[in-house]
């Protein structure tokens, strides 16, 4: 059931967006200053495109305390985007004390503060069969944000114990959070879609089973930032975060037909046309949000021909 939505207007005037100068971070900080609201970005030095829309920045990590309670006195709401996003972006020891360690600073700041409410980075990979080294698929196609978790690397079990520190900081606090598990977020007009279309075409041939786990599933970074700001506006449970992603597959042939290719085995609901084979009911009950910008928009040559994909 869907919770009564927060009086955003009344309640949200000052929000700090920790890794706004990153991808979604940019996105999200361009998004809520454009509503009016005043935006405080904290980020590590050195980024080579800051936010240019926030009214100010604060450099420092969210792994350091000091720096984070500074952060987020006086705010309204956090949304918290930093961290290391993949395997690729450091060590085990790195990206789980900078994804797990962080979020729990943040929130733990955040609620002795009285911050009225926290969106978190969540991630499809939060369940953990994308990146497990092991063939794993999902139980059922189309899955949701039920479906049992099975990992075995560090950055999946990183978004999973940012859940778990989300569930227990809201019954400490009573503060309101919500997570969002993004799935393969992009901006997919740069250069007219040809950079995402490269990129979705090479994960397919690298490996095709993560992308099947994921259901062919990304998101524009222009969805992503309306996504956090229906999360901020909205209640819901601290956990498990919310699966969000564009209502298509950046396939061109049907998700049928990709799902008989390479998950032959599992079991399946039919799925129409090329919608994905991922359950977004919990984007639309609880966040009544819906994305807007799909790849086949600016081009339905950019889509991956499966005809195209190694074996």
């Amino acid at each position: 059931m869907t919770r009564e939505p927060l009086d955003a207007s009344a309640n949200i005037d000052r929000v700090l967006v920790t890794g706004g100068d990153g991808l979604i971070g940019r996105a999200v900080v361009d998004h809520l200053a454009a509503r009016g609201l005043d935006v405080t970005v904290l980020d590590i030095p050195g980024t080579a495109a800051p936010a240019r829309a926030a009214a100010r920045h604060i450099t420092g990590s969210v792994t350091d305390p000091d720096t984070v309670r500074q952060a987020v006195t006086g705010q309204d709401a956090v949304v918290h985007l930093a961290g290391l996003a993949g395997l690729d972006r450091g060590s085990a020891e790195e990206i789980y004390a900078g994804n797990a360690l962080g979020a729990f600073l943040v929130m733990e700041a955040a609620g002795r503060a009285g911050v009225a409410k926290v969106v978190y980075a969540s991630s499809i990979n939060a369940f953990g069969l994308p990146l497990n080294p092991d063939p794993v698929l999902p139980t059922h196609y189309p899955w949701d944000e039920d479906e049992p978790a099975v990992i075995a690397d560090a950055y999946s079990l990183s978004k999973q114990a940012n859940e778990h520190a989300a569930a227990a900081i809201s019954r400490n606090y009573g503060m309101e959070l919500t997570g969002i598990r993004f799935p393969l977020v992009r901006d997919i007009y740069e250069h007219d879609g040809t950079v995402f279309a490269q990129h979705i075409r090479r994960a397919m041939n690298e490996d095709p089973r993560r992308q099947a786990c994921e259901g062919w599933t990304y998101l524009d970074t222009r969805d992503a930032a309306a996504s956090v700001e229906a999360a901020l506006s909205r209640s819901t449970p601290p956990a498990p975060g919310i699966l969000v992603a564009a209502p298509q597959t950046y396939l061109r042939q049907s998700t049928e037909e990709a799902l008989a290719r390479y998950a032959p085995a599992v079991p399946r609901d039919s799925v129409p046309g090329r919608d994905i084979p991922v359950s977004l009911h919990r984007a639309s009950d609880l966040l009544d949000f819906k994305a807007e910008h799909t790849l086949e928009q600016i081009s339905e040559a950019l889509l991956v021909d499966l005809k195209d994909i190694n074996p």
